[in-house]
């Protein structure tokens, strides 16, 4: 059995097949957390919650750093007090020892009277080397909860933003896909700001507030286009509009780093002839555009750069507005 979708799982769910064992891992916390969400209600119908919990059902959550294999095993085997189904959620299973004991838990998908529990085991990673992976893969529901790529950004933006019932604008969503970090969290907890503002003023002053620093997108945009298109004359006096202020430059940092790192990508494939790099829509055509003004080793060396800029600006006396403007110098004149 491959790794599933969690797609694919929920279609299951739907047809009121589950797993006796699920493993999600990787780095995005929504994904595993909603997957977990969706299976609880699917094991759980609301109409069967009680004062005292849930009918039929007794789930327990256990953390990986303080139980033993042979400890889950045994609680996914005693009956609950209810009679009913087991559900166990087992946290930071990357931490288990020993798992061979949880194979006698593996089993193939079955409705909700065949089974007398269900385990979810929610991990950071999934070491495929190790023999209990292999076997897990074959005979559990292991699902990816991987970081989103970048050519997908745009679709998750939307779909939280719908989730929320708010309606974000173009260049609101083009700032949210350029984020820097990047999680579904962190998109999420910007959108319900953007919603709680919207509410109160129709959104007017949430450009101010927004974590991501909206209120000079503009600029930052404008910065952006000439200094990529290595125009000296709009981006050097550009600087003086942020480059003093670290709650603007910082933001920006962000920005820069991710149109460079597509920028890379787009020269590679440029000089080997290959087609590795993924394009969003929103930003296909300027980064062709900027890429046809830049080698690959200009850009690696402009990496290099940007990351002193960036030690630079946190870490010494430097004055920013001369880190920023020797920056340009160097690259757009």
């Amino acid at each position: 059995m491959p790794k599933l979708e969690p797609k694919q799982i929920q279609k299951e769910l739907e047809q009121g097949r589950f797993w006796p064992v699920y493993w999600l891992y990787g780095a995005e916390k929504m994904k595993s957390r909603e997957l977990l969400k969706r299976i609880k209600k699917a094991l759980i119908p609301e109409a069967q919650t009680t004062t005292v919990g849930f009918f039929g059902m007794q789930d327990e959550c256990l953390d990986a750093s303080e139980v033993e294999c042979p400890h889950i095993v045994e609680s996914a085997k005693s009956p609950s007090l209810s009679g009913g189904l087991r559900m166990i959620v087992i946290r930071d299973a990357h931490l288990l020892k020993d798992t061979d004991a949880l194979e006698e838990l593996l089993g193939p998908p079955a409705t909700r009277d065949q089974i007398e529990s269900v385990c979810i085991f929610i991990s950071k990673d999934l070491d495929a080397r190790k023999k209990f992976s292999k076997i897990l893969v074959e005979k559990a529901a292991v699902v990816p909860c991987d970081e989103v790529a970048d050519d997908e950004r745009e679709a998750w933006v939307q779909y939280l933003s719908k989730r929320r019932g708010v309606k974000p604008s173009q260049s609101m969503v083009l700032s949210l896909c350029q984020m820097d970090p990047w999680t579904l969290d962190i998109i999420d907890q910007e959108l319900e700001k953007f919603s709680l503002n919207n509410a109160a003023d129709d959104g007017e002053t949430y450009a101010s507030s927004f974590g991501s620093d909206f209120s000079v997108y503009g600029g930052a945009e404008s910065f952006l286009n000439a200094f990529f298109s290595r125009d000296l004359s709009r981006a050097l006096p550009a600087c003086t509009g942020f480059a003093d202020q670290q709650d603007e430059a910082l933001p920006l940092l962000g920005l820069f780093g991710w149109n460079l790192r597509q920028l890379v990508l787009l020269a590679r494939d440029r000089e080997s002839g290959t087609r590795y790099a993924k394009l969003n829509s929103y930003v296909a055509d300027r980064i062709k555009a900027w890429s046809r003004l830049w080698s690959v080793d200009e850009l690696l060396h402009l990496q290099a750069e940007l990351e002193d800029l960036d030690f630079s600006s946190k870490q010494t006396p430097l004055l920013p507005l001369g880190l920023w403007s020797s920056l340009v110098q160097k690259f757009c004149s």
